[in-house]
């Protein structure tokens, strides 16, 4: 009894201070929100797609003690430099298909808006990231370890766990190396885990371009993430111009409407550089950066994020809003 009675209390607490303690403007950062039940294998361990019943307390929250303005609002807020305390952008990244068909019906509900940023060249398709297939491969895979060719790595695969630090040690390898050699890698992988390349299914299938139009119909931003998600600064300064303009275009193109904010991918400071910003200076207002904190002005081309999702971190969307400082 007197835990529930600890547990009601700080509820009352959090609710308070919520409401009397000032925030400045934060934009949120998800991926996904999955209506699938929660399991316990490597799929989504990394809580990228969170809960529905989660996403909808954090919505809760926001409705009762936050003002949620569109991503636009935000930027343009911070440009003419009004006061935006208190305010709140939702955002998602990628273009995931759970984004269209269990996000946005639940945004609808509260009559909040989003930003909803798309890797166009797998919008449509039934391709995945790299992370995801990784994902994908070792959750399907009997192999009881691995060896990493070229790296002298042997992970043991025995277990779920042993598969979730491997998931970790494979993410932070792979991303140093350039997108190309990445592909390779994952391809070589599904070989040494006797597992075949699959197309992306439950919560890695990306939208359609329909369903794209359709985020735009009911009155959502859509923006450019990119064509293929490479991290921009292990690529040719040429090739990460064409990744940027030729999503915005193609986003422009099939639906009508492109936000002039960009967002980079992965999106931490050595995933840019000054030459990339100085490219989104001259065609988009601001970009996104996966970096923790509120939003300010001075990082108009690095705009810092905070992410309610994660394992574990779902619930506390409280303590992380009044944290933002």
């Amino acid at each position: 009894m007197s835990f529930v009675v600890d547990m009601s209390a700080r509820s009352r607490a959090l609710e308070l201070a919520m409401k009397v303690k000032r925030s400045p403007p934060i934009i949120l950062m998800y991926h996904g929100v999955s209506s699938a039940p929660v399991t316990h294998g490597i799929r989504n361990c990394e809580g990228k797609h969170v809960a529905l019943d989660v996403f909808i307390s954090h919505l809760r929250v926001l409705k009762r003690s936050r003002q949620v303005i569109s991503l636009a609002a935000l930027v343009d807020g911070l440009v003419q430099q009004r006061d935006m305390s208190d305010t709140v952008a939702i955002t998602f990244d990628d273009g995931y298909q759970n984004n269209a068909l269990v996000a946005a019906p639940a945004l609808a509900d509260f009559n909040m808006s989003a930003a909803f940023f798309l890797t166009s060249g797998l919008i449509g398709t039934t391709r995945c990231i790299w992370t995801d297939r990784l994902e994908m491969l070792l959750d399907q895979t009997a192999q009881q370890s691995l060896q990493v060719s070229g790296h002298g790595l042997t992970l043991p695969l025995r277990d779920q766990v042993e598969k979730r630090r491997a998931l970790s040690r494979l993410k932070r390898l792979f991303k140093e190396a350039p997108p190309p050699d990445i592909d390779a890698a994952i391809l070589q992988l599904g070989k040494d885990l006797a597992v075949a390349d699959a197309a992306a299914s439950g919560d890695y299938h990306f939208m359609s371009w329909d369903q794209a139009r359709a985020l735009v119909g009911s009155g959502f931003e859509v923006g450019a993430h990119t064509v293929s998600h490479p991290i921009l600064s292990k690529i040719a300064f040429d090739d990460a111009r064409a990744e940027i303009l030729v999503s915005r275009d193609r986003v422009l193109h099939e639906t009508g409407q492109c936000s002039p904010i960009f967002c980079f991918p992965n999106g931490k400071l050595a995933d840019f550089n000054p030459d990339l910003q100085k490219l989104c200076r001259e065609h988009f207002i601001a970009a996104l950066s996966t970096e923790r904190g509120p939003a300010v002005l001075d990082d108009l081309f690095q705009l810092k994020r905070l992410s309610p999702s994660g394992p574990g971190a779902g619930e506390n969307i409280e303590w992380m809003l009044l944290r933002a400082h």
